[in-house]
């Protein structure tokens, strides 16, 4: 009688502890499930911006070579193999290199690029790739939305044309220029664009670039983030991704200077790392 007191005993500890595991991992699930995870990786010279919501996974560019792969393994879970979406802003090499071996390594559902015409071999190697496996390719152009919940979408906003097939002198006209929306929080998302982008930005959309967070043009560079844009924006907090000691010196003191004096909380990846930040839809977090 008494063994099977203690069986009882032991069956119930075990359903107790196995209940109580269930409900702190339903907490969690549900808890990450209605948060938005916006993470801006460290991969040097480059740009990589990953979003998670819902169990939905976008990628916007994928730095200059593999090292996205071992931060996405330690975003993803090790069963996941697919990406929602891959948005390529233009086919640089810092920007493209990484996403040849995402595309290598995990199932995509879309791919968003502008299609523009520029040679180098990273480029015909990401359209040799894209044949291959043949993944669903959208041309971006602005007044395109990506949902990714009812209360969260992608807002495409540059280009205004369609750069398919064609050559600008300077591949960066030609940029994918996105605003993330996530109930009442937003961030603008703009690659590599420059003035003249901005400049068009600020004509066509004017107060619909106000934005909680900036990713900050070109690494930093004073090619971009000019004091109208930036007025524009007016962003409480703006991501500088660049690597350390680089060539280029981005991000420039002049870009730094003026984001503080329009009052902007400036992170950078050459000195924090990896940027993780979360919104409940109402205000926006950051580590």
């Amino acid at each position: 009688m008494e063994k099977i007191r203690n069986n009882i005993k032991s069956v119930f500890i075990a359903t107790f502890l196995g209940s109580a595991a269930l409900i702190w991992y339903l907490v969690f699930y549900f808890e990450a499930r209605q948060n938005l995870l916006f993470t801006v990786f460290d991969v040097g010279q480059g740009d990589a911006i990953f979003l998670e919501l819902g169990g939905k996974q976008i990628l916007i560019d994928g730095g200059p070579d593999e090292k996205i792969l071992s931060k996405l393994g330690r975003r993803m879970p090790f069963w996941d193999r697919y990406i929602d979406l891959l948005i390529l802003t233009h086919p640089h090499a810092d920007h493209l290199t990484g996403l040849l071996e995402v595309v290598k390594r995990y199932d995509v559902g879309m791919i968003l690029e502008t299609k523009v015409n520029y040679t180098t071999p990273e480029y015909e190697e990401w359209r040799r790739l894209l044949k291959k496996k043949n993944i669903n390719i959208v041309v971006a152009q602005a007044g395109q939305v990506v949902r990714m919940a009812p209360n969260a979408y992608v807002d495409i906003l540059a280009p205004r044309e369609n750069f398919a097939g064609g050559s600008p002198g300077n591949v960066h006209d030609a940029m994918i220029v996105a605003k993330l929306h996530f109930g009442a929080s937003s961030a603008l998302l703009t690659g590599d664009a420059e003035k003249i982008t901005e400049y068009k930005l600020v004509f066509f959309e004017g107060a619909r670039l106000g934005s909680d967070i900036l990713k900050v043009g070109h690494h930093g560079s004073k090619t971009s983030t000019t004091e109208d844009f930036l007025r524009t924006v007016s962003p409480k907090i703006a991501i500088i991704s660049s690597g350390r000691k680089n060539r280029y010196g981005h991000p420039h003191q002049e870009v730094i200077d003026r984001l503080k004096d329009f009052g902007v909380h400036v992170l950078r990846t050459d000195e924090k790392g990896d940027i993780k930040m979360k919104s409940d839809g109402v205000k926006v977090f950051y580590e």
